[in-house]
């Protein structure tokens, strides 16, 4: 299977990266600096460019199968200030998968759109962090809306811890204080929803 990842020089890129040419897949990896991802194998390709810019877009995307986005927010960036750059690389990416008739397509919010969730932790997110979150219910409209074969991924949150573990996944699942999940689970997930249709045009949320 062909696969493209945006984000892939993030810290959950470069997991899931490394897990999808460990399971034999063939990879396109999108980033910025082609410096950021170091690892060599004859199965990954490296396109270099701007989610802004639809032609380079498009391009990484023309002969994939798959479509993954890990792309996110630098909080410390946008704690006071919010950003439509993810949604508007979003709306390249789904117009590419148009035109070149890719129709399924993986895709990272956060466990803060919830409405299951610890009351302070939910007052805290929308007042504090709301600029983070700001454009997240956007991108799921827009994502909900495309006619892609969708999954949306709402991970609890993030850990570097190695290993992948037993997690939950379900809709709405419910965020408590200490609830969280590592980055190698979440790039666990994304792969396992490759050959599964249980969470074929579903938000999930998954949690340790």
């Amino acid at each position: 299977m062909k696969i493209v990842i945006f984000g892939a020089s993030g810290h959950i890129g470069r997991i899931l990266v490394s897990q999808a040419l460990n399971n034999g897949y063939n990879v396109t990896a999108f980033v910025r600096n082609p410096k950021s991802i170091v690892i060599k194998n004859k199965n990954l390709s490296i396109h270099v460019g701007d989610i802004g810019n639809y032609e380079q877009v498009a391009d990484a995307i023309k002969g994939n199968e798959v479509v993954i986005s890990v792309l996110g927010n630098r909080t410390g960036s946008v704690v006071f200030k919010s950003t439509t750059v993810i949604s508007e690389g979003l709306e390249n990416i789904i117009r590419a998968m148009k035109q070149h008739k890719v129709k399924r397509l993986l895709f990272i919010t956060s466990f803060g759109l919830n409405k299951s969730m610890f009351l302070p932790q939910k007052i805290f997110i929308r007042i504090v962090l709301r600029n983070i979150f700001a454009e997240m219910p956007r991108q799921e409209k827009m994502i909900s809306q495309s006619g892609l074969d969708y999954t949306i991924v709402r991970p609890a949150r993030l850990t570097d811890e190695p290993s992948v573990g037993e997690y939950t996944a379900a809709e709405d699942l419910y965020i408590g204080p200490f609830s969280h999940i590592s980055r190698t689970a979440v790039a666990d997930f994304l792969l396992q929803q490759l050959v599964s249709k249980k969470f074929l045009r579903k938000i999930v949320t998954i949690s340790y």
